[in-house]
């Protein structure tokens, strides 16, 4: 393995266990009206469009295990919502144009509003959970935008640390974009 590379990996790692702290530590007193932002989706889903969808899927089901290890009740529920998440999202990678800001952001909105359905659908199969549309809209749809907004300050610091190197005087975030066709 190259040394760039496993600088990356090992910034990547880093910054996920920064994150996991926050997580469980910081996060929870910004919680607006019952709605707490999920710091690990957000990353997961920055992770998924840099690294692919194994990059995605892999990080995904690390930091949902951890999360369902910590709470301790439904263990693998958040596994499988971030694996399918970071795999899904992932799955874009080389095919969206990274350079338009909004592009990372609606990924976030989308991969909130998958991952918090995914979330509700296994609850519900478990016998936890039913469904009701004020809950849907209330806890998945506010849930991804706040992710959103909080993806709009999370995106490039992330971007840097994690991107692959560049030639010199380049943005990394503005280079990724797919020449594959």
């Amino acid at each position: 393995m190259k040394a760039g590379k496993k600088r990356r990996i090992i910034l990547l790692v880093l910054v996920l266990f920064v994150s996991f702290v926050l997580q469980t530590t910081v996060i929870p007193f910004l919680r607006v009206g019952g709605i707490m932002p999920d710091l690990l989706l957000i990353l997961t889903i920055f992770t998924a469009l840099f690294y692919g969808s194994q990059g995605g899927g892999a990080v995904g089901f690390t930091v949902g295990l951890a999360q369902d290890l910590l709470v301790g009740r439904h263990l693998g529920i958040q596994a499988l919502s971030g694996l399918l998440t970071g795999y899904t999202v992932g799955y874009l990678e080389g095919k969206v144009y990274k350079k338009n800001p909004l592009v990372p952001l609606f990924l976030v909105f989308l991969g909130s509003l998958f991952s918090g359905a995914v979330f509700l659908l296994g609850r519900s199969i478990i016998g936890i959970f039913s469904f009701t549309i004020p809950l849907l809209w209330y806890d998945i749809i506010m849930g991804a935008l706040y992710n959103t907004l909080l993806g709009v300050f999370l995106f490039r610091p992330f971007a840097r640390l994690v991107a692959r190197p560049e030639p010199p005087g380049v943005d990394p975030v503005h280079m990724y974009v797919d020449y594959r066709g």
